[in-house]
């Protein structure tokens, strides 16, 4: 019971989180110059959407008095409740963001890890499915990937189009 209540209460808090970060979030960044890459408000909402059912299955079933089954508990923490958890936190600022200001370029995850980088050491751009991979001078591995689902992601790839850096496109 203390279980459910615990998700009930994420839930909630979760969504609030989420409309204050709407709320505070800017829309369209016409500057190439100060903008911020962030996950898109649409995906809290999915995020909600399944933690709702997963919670309505608990619901459900302790309003019917049925156990549910152990491994039915775990596939369906593993395929539902982490996957739409890890959706209403991805908006929420610091969880991931692409801040450019300038000339530099800090890649946020997870609230911990930073990396920094400048604007000009970037190399070329390999496009893919679903966005950029970016590569560095220097480093043969991608230094960080930008999803063109994400507001502003627009305003990085005309900035690099500007700046004169290729974007690889697939065949």
């Amino acid at each position: 019971m203390s279980f459910l209540r615990l998700l009930i209460v994420g839930f909630i808090v979760c969504g609030v989180l989420d409309i204050l970060t709407a709320r505070v979030t800017k829309k369209e960044t016409s500057s190439l110059s100060h903008f911020t890459v962030r996950a898109p408000i649409d995906f809290a909402f999915l995020g909600a959407i399944g933690m709702g059912l997963f919670i309505a299955i608990m619901l459900f079933a302790k309003h019917e008095s049925r156990v549910i089954p152990v491994w039915i508990m775990i596939v369906l923490s593993i395929g539902l409740m982490l996957p739409s958890a890890l959706l209403m936190i991805a908006p929420i600022k610091g969880v991931w963001d692409i801040i450019v200001s300038n000339d530099d370029i800090t890649v946020v995850k997870g609230f911990i890890f930073k990396r920094h980088w400048k604007f000009s050491s970037i190399e070329y751009a390999k496009a893919g499915r679903g966005g950029l991979k970016v590569y560095i001078n220097g480093r043969k591995r991608k230094a960080f990937f930008l999803d063109t689902m994400c507001p502003s992601s627009q305003n990085f790839i005309e900035r690099m189009e500007k700046e004169g850096k290729t974007i690889i496109q697939p065949m």
